[in-house]
């Protein structure tokens, strides 16, 4: 269901329910101030009455007052039935001062209002004793009066209501849909807009309350555009990168099909598997980095514990050492204090340290030092290599790109890469500098930094 639809249909509930409950509220206030109303009229009327029927003159035996007749004339909406007076003589006698009274019970020990039924009609009536002269006055009225006036009451509030409702609610959807028209707007637009296309939404017409939402709708447009880009980037680095190995193959291995002399063939067969060796690792390199792109965080974290990550480095690596004739040292920090605390993933850590050794490895000189320094705030991986030139430092990172010197090595710019990745899933960043640290120790090459991010 729409925002709209949602919107139009509580109106339609909740301004009925409303006015229901201020009809119901009307009502009952109405009736009480109505009451109020007659029942002291009917209580003024008796004791007027009881302060006069005294003075009628019985003394000649009479057993009936003289009944006012009333002239010929206009008596208005007068309801002479609606209202009757009755009194009795202290030993019981009615007086019949009114037509309408006499048919009123005298209910002697009723005092006050009380209720009966009289000719099918409901009737309210008070009763009012002398206790010095024994009369008996009761004023009734007919229930049917009040109702009447209080329905007429509402009625009189209810049929404006009847005609202003139906508009209110008409004027409160039309409200409803132009306010709600930026909505459909900012849809049309993100509706009609292509997958890379990264300009942002318009606030022109955006009320104050969907800002926000157009400001976050705009950050992640960037950042699918730049995901997108990113992948795009990829796929055309990496058949890139790969164009020249394939070439290399095929040369390689038209040689190895075609030489007549064996030992040529030999030598092609064995660049055949080396280049073979070096996609296998391009591909591999690649679907690491996939996932770890893919990654929105790590599954578990547990503190880490950097000497089996190190140990699983260092072993990964021994072979290119190894055939490098390079020297791998690790530099632990003081007794009782640790290395970087950080709570992560062991193996992709692992990983991290392999790629930065790995690298500094391949660009080390035969005899060279690898230092692997663990210090309570960081862990910085030097190497005795060429370095980079500063302008390329900021590139150190990026995809498929490789430092100015030792291009001779093979790799396709992706071990940084990787660390980079799994280094910010721990909350890590890399940072690189050429030179050594103040002692010295590992010559004027790359230093790799891994400390927590700012």
């Amino acid at each position: 269901m729409t925002l709209q639809r949602r919107l139009v249909l509580a109106v339609l509930v909740a301004a009925p329910v409303v006015w229901l409950l201020t009809l119901g509220m009307t009502y009952v206030r109405a009736r009480h101030e109505i009451n109020e109303l007659y029942d002291t009229d009917m209580v003024r009327m008796a004791l007027q009455m009881q302060s006069v029927v005294p003075l009628v003159d019985i003394g000649a035996g009479m057993s009936r007052a003289r009944v006012p007749r009333l002239d010929e004339g206009d008596l208005g909406d007068a309801g002479l039935g609606d209202l009757a007076i009755a009194a009795w003589l202290p030993d019981g006698k009615p007086l019949h001062i009114d037509p309408d009274g006499d048919k009123l019970p005298r209910a002697e020990g009723v005092k006050g209002f009380t209720e009966v039924t009289l000719e099918r009609q409901r009737w309210r009536l008070y009763y009012l004793d002398d206790p010095d002269t024994g009369w008996r006055v009761c004023v009734g009225q007919q229930l049917g009066e009040r109702n009447e006036l209080i329905l007429s009451y509402i009625a009189a509030q209810v049929l404006p209501w009847a005609v202003g409702l139906p508009l209110l609610i008409g004027l409160l959807i039309g409200f409803m849909r132009r306010a709600l028209a930026p909505v459909r707007m900012l849809s049309a637009d993100i509706e009609a807009r292509a997958a890379d296309d990264r300009r942002p939404l318009s606030l022109d017409a955006v009320p104050g309350e969907l800002v926000p939402l157009v400001h976050a709708m705009n950050r992640l447009l960037a950042r699918v555009s730049d995901s997108i880009e990113h992948e795009r980037r990829l796929t055309a680095d990496a058949a890139h990168e790969m164009r020249t190995p394939l070439a290399a193959l095929k040369a390689q291995w038209e040689i190895a099909e075609r030489s007549p002399d064996r030992d040529e063939r030999a030598l092609a067969r064995a660049n055949v598997a080396a280049g073979i060796d070096r996609i296998g690792r391009l591909v591999s390199q690649l679907l690491t980095l996939s996932r770890l792109e893919d990654a929105a965080g790590l599954p578990s974290r547990q503190p880490v514990n950097w000497i089996p990550v190190a140990q699983q480095a260092l072993s990964d690596c021994l072979a290119l050492a190894q055939h490098k004739q390079v020297d791998v040292e690790l530099a632990w920090p003081p007794p009782g204090q640790a290395a970087l605390p950080v709570a992560g993933d062991s193996a992709l850590l692992s990983l991290l340290l392999r790629n930065l050794l790995d690298n500094a490895i391949r660009y080390s000189p035969p005899g060279a030092l690898v230092l692997v320094d663990f210090r309570p705030d960081s862990i910085t991986v030097r190497d005795q290599g060429p370095g980079v030139a500063p302008e390329l430092l900021a590139r150190l990172g990026d995809r498929f790109f490789r430092g100015g010197a030792g291009q001779h090595e093979q790799g396709h710019g992706l071990g940084i890469s990787i660390a980079r990745r799994v280094a910010r899933l721990h909350g890590l960043e890399l940072g690189f500098a050429n030179g050594a640290d103040g002692a010295g120790r590992a010559g004027t090459g790359l230093a790799v930094r891994i400390a927590r991010g700012a």
